[in-house]
């Protein structure tokens, strides 16, 4: 500029920044460009404008392509610079002269040039660095109106692409194994399937649909072939694969199936058949439908034209383009080596699968042990690995490949020798396929068809032991009974008393087995009210000192404020009464017992015991019972519920305490947790619903209830003789009258004989009807008439609600007592 007070070009220059001041300070005139003040004002316009520019930009002036570049290309040109900076673009960059030779003839010409995320290989620190870039190139016009330069503005994009990679990859990780399989086999451009082993379809990938129009439908071999096959092809299909079952061999059969726009396309079905590994039975087949319409109409083409040779090279070189597109774009991983470990071929998923394993991508001509040489484990691995398949023979095994800092999943491996014309073997190559997931669903198979076996096996025990309980009720009562009215009436001197006496401990013992049988069963009969279990346990206290002796401490932590529990407190007696034994006999030389109530909020679906119980959420009461005694190893803790497994020795225990307690647990709803190790003690958690009602007034333990007199009739059925006849006598010895019936129909005929009863005792379950069912059919004819139903376990179903009921075996007292109730239910005042 000429203009007085206006900044000279180099004062400009140095308004350029580092680079700027690096310029201005430069002596050109031993360059090509000549001194700074006799340049062109095109030069020094483009000098400029890339000096203020925020981009990394760089300009290659004249031919040599001579660099001058603003700061922000500094930082990019690293270590190269301020050495770069004059110099000719080829002597600066020399590891990508070929690059910008290229560069520097189009943008000379007058073109441009836009390279996305190309990748160079630079020397910026003294190394070489694999670069990404965006590049754009276009001509500098000097004053001729030609090209006097090449201006490039570049942004490098290595750290973008790379964290694009990693996302990628976390998010593959993330994905469900479900998803990922579903997703593989949706991409797969082929039809896959999944048949059962009568051939009923159980899977059929997206391509199905895709190409059919038509959703998933669990169809015969008969049903697809009617409704998507060829009609000429589908008789012979449904008799290939009929064919194929009967040898138990492989399916391959080649058919038309129609599209969704009607047209019939050729495909090639293979399929091969899963055994079950125990029993051999074919249990599944895995097939695929490779569409080869192109290649059947190219075969249809070399019939045609079978008389030119031309011809017939033309289409085999078609079918091997088919072939090798087939290999690059399956996820089936392919690789072929020599006997030196040398790569001779690879398909894009083996190099991509390898490079994800082992860090390294490998291609053809690479040495598979030289790849991986800085990690001698894993080259280990990959050569014992080959050496397998390198015997000469087809090898198969699965096993884990990869290393171990980034991934090591599952493959099905199998190995076919490579022969060359003389049959000598001259290599190996490789068909893999990543099967982690597979095994993982078949642990998981494994795992759940445990798991339902021994659920399966649990409630049969528990239907047979509840089934067996009701018959011992029913053999008890008439025990319990007569033996009860014998202690009562004092009979015989003081040697029978005691005979009688043993007898009646004998029996209450038998009693107290089966409502423990019934208790794991879960078919005990339970009163349910709103119990107070701080009142209960502590009301407990004395009888749980007497139990567990002087030697242990019995600690009690009751929370205040705490809700009643919804129970029968009866049964809670009995459970924290067998815990207290059994937390006793783990400590003979003797220790603590903490017995522990508390409240306890569980979150939806949470999981509770061993057992894996998901219990509603909500608030429960957590009865807790803590020992410090030899506590339980892993293998006992699994089995501590188990009907009938005790520790203790022969004539020691039943084996019913804790299977007990969770039969109880479970059937009021809640649940049963047991935490134990060697030398640590055992805890166990009994876990009960919370009511929301006031807890209801309750007697701790049972004394006995003054037996209440009255007159009256009673009907009494049971199809039992024996029990029926010891009921009677009870019955009598309160001062009832009593006509005995052995059937409900027989009880029904009485009545309607013209039979007046104040009361109706019946047993629930018998021939032809129940106990339930009589008493409607009594309700019905005579609504004044009283109904205690008695039960030998808790058969809820058809039961009324209302209908008063008495638990087999029973004494005197205790029926004198449902009847008492019973009476005063019906405002009807006993007599005395």
């Amino acid at each position: 500029m000429s203009d007085r007070g206006a900044p000279t070009f180099a004062e400009l220059l140095c308004r350029g920044g580092g680079c700027g001041d690096l310029i201005a300070a430069r002596d050109w005139s031993g360059s090509v460009l000549g001194p700074i003040d006799g340049w062109s004002a095109s030069l020094r316009t483009a000098t400029l404008m890339l000096l203020h520019s925020p981009a990394p930009m760089v300009m290659l002036w004249g031919e040599d392509g001579i660099m001058l570049y603003n700061d922000a290309y500094s930082l990019f040109a690293g270590g190269r610079h301020p050495d770069l900076l004059g110099s000719p673009v080829r002597q600066g960059w020399p590891e990508v002269a070929d690059f910008n030779d290229h560069v520097m003839r189009v943008g000379l010409a007058g073109g441009t040039l836009r390279y996305r995320d190309q990748e160079l290989t630079l020397y910026r620190h003294g190394a070489p660095e694999q670069v990404l870039m965006n590049l754009d190139y276009s001509p500098v016009i000097d004053e001729s109106g030609r090209p006097g330069g090449v201006l490039c503005v570049l942004a490098e994009t290595t750290e973008r692409i790379a964290a694009e990679r990693r996302q990628k990859v976390a998010e593959g990780a993330l994905v469900e194994s479900e998803a990922r399989f579903r997703l593989m086999i949706d991409t797969v451009p082929q039809i896959v399937w999944i048949a059962d082993g009568e051939g009923r379809m159980e899977f059929l990938n997206q391509q199905f649909s895709i190409y059919t129009g038509e959703g998933f439908a669990a169809r015969t071999p008969g049903e697809m072939a009617g409704a998507f096959i060829h009609p000429d092809d589908g008789p012979q299909v449904v008799a290939a694969f009929q064919a194929a079952r009967d040898a138990s061999g492989p399916h391959v059969f080649e058919h038309r199936i129609k599209s969704a726009s009607g047209e019939y396309r050729w495909f090639l079905d293979r399929a091969n058949p899963y055994r079950d590994p125990d029993t051999g039975r074919i249990v599944r087949w895995f097939g695929v439908s490779v569409d080869i319409h192109d290649r059947k109409l190219a075969e249809d083409r070399l019939r045609e034209l079978n008389a030119t040779l031309e011809q017939r090279v033309a289409e085999r070189t078609a079918e091997r383009n088919i072939l090798a597109t087939l290999v690059e774009s399956t996820d089936i991983m392919m690789m072929a080596i020599d006997m030196d470990f040398t790569i001779l071929a690879l398909n894009a998923a083996n190099a991509a699968e390898f490079e994800r394993v082992f860090g390294v991508r490998p291609r053809a001509g690479d040495n598979l042990l030289e790849l991986l040489a800085d990690h001698p484990a894993n080259c280990d691995e990959v050569r014992r690995g080959w050496m397998r398949g390198m015997q000469g023979e087809r090898v198969t095994f699965i096993d884990q490949f990869g290393d171990p800092d980034r991934d090591r999943p599952s493959y099905e491996v199998i190995f076919h020798p490579l022969f060359d014309e003389q049959g000598r073997q001259n290599g190996v190559f490789q068909f893999v396929t990543d099967v982690t997931e597979r095994l993982r669903r078949d642990a998981q198979l494994v795992e759940t068809m445990g798991a339902l076996r021994q659920a399966q096996k649990m409630e049969a025990m528990g239907q047979l032991t509840g089934g067996v309980a009701h018959d011992f009720n029913n053999l008890l009562t008439p025990i319990v009974g007569t033996l009860d009215l014998l202690q009562h009436k004092g009979l015989g001197g003081a040697r029978e008393q005691r005979l009688i006496a043993g007898a009646a401990q004998s029996a209450e013992r038998a009693r107290t087995l089966v409502q423990r049988l019934l208790a794991f069963a879960r078919r005990q009969p339970l009163q349910l009210i709103a119990v107070d279990m701080g009142a209960l346990v502590a009301g407990m206290r004395d009888l749980v000192d007497s139990t567990t002796g002087p030697q242990i401490r019995v600690d009690i932590d009751i929370a205040p404020d705490l809700p009643p529990a919804d129970a029968d407190p009866n049964q809670v007696e009995m459970a924290l009464l067998n815990l207290a034994v059994n937390a006793r006999d783990a400590m003979p030389g003797g220790g603590t017992l903490r017995i522990t109530l508390a409240l306890e909020h569980l979150g939806e679906g949470r999981r509770i015991g061993s057992h894996g119980t998901v219990l509603p959420a909500g608030r429960y009461v957590r009865l807790s019972v803590a020992d410090t005694g030899s506590g339980m190893d892993a293998e006992t803790l699994a089995r501590a519920v188990e009907p009938f497994f005790s520790t203790k020795g022969i004539g020691k225990g039943t084996g019913l305490g804790l299977s007990m307690v969770h039969g109880l647990a479970s059937q009021l709803g809640g649940a049963l947790t047991i935490r134990s190790a060697p030398g640590a003690g055992t805890r166990v958690d009994l876990l009960l619903p919370s009511g929301t009602a006031a807890p209801d007034d309750m007697v701790l333990g049972e004394p006995r209830v003054a037996e209440r007199m009255r007159s009256g009739r009673v009907l009494l059925v049971d199809d039992e003789d024996l029990v029926r006849h010891s009921t009677a006598d009870m019955l009598l010895d309160l001062g009832y009258e009593v006509v005995e019936a052995a059937s409900a129909q027989e009880a029904l005929r009485i009545i309607e004989d013209g039979g007046h009863f104040d009361l109706l005792v019946t047993d629930h379950l018998m021939p032809g009807m129940t106990g339930t069912q009589l008493a409607a059919r009594v309700q019905a004819r005579r609504p004044d008439m009283a109904t205690l139903l008695v039960s030998g376990y808790a058969e809820t179903e058809g039961v009324a609600a209302h209908l008063a009921r008495l638990t087999k075996p029973f004494r005197k007292d205790e029926l004198a007592r449902s009847l008492t109730q019973l009476a005063a239910s019906r405002d009807i005042a006993p007599v005395d």
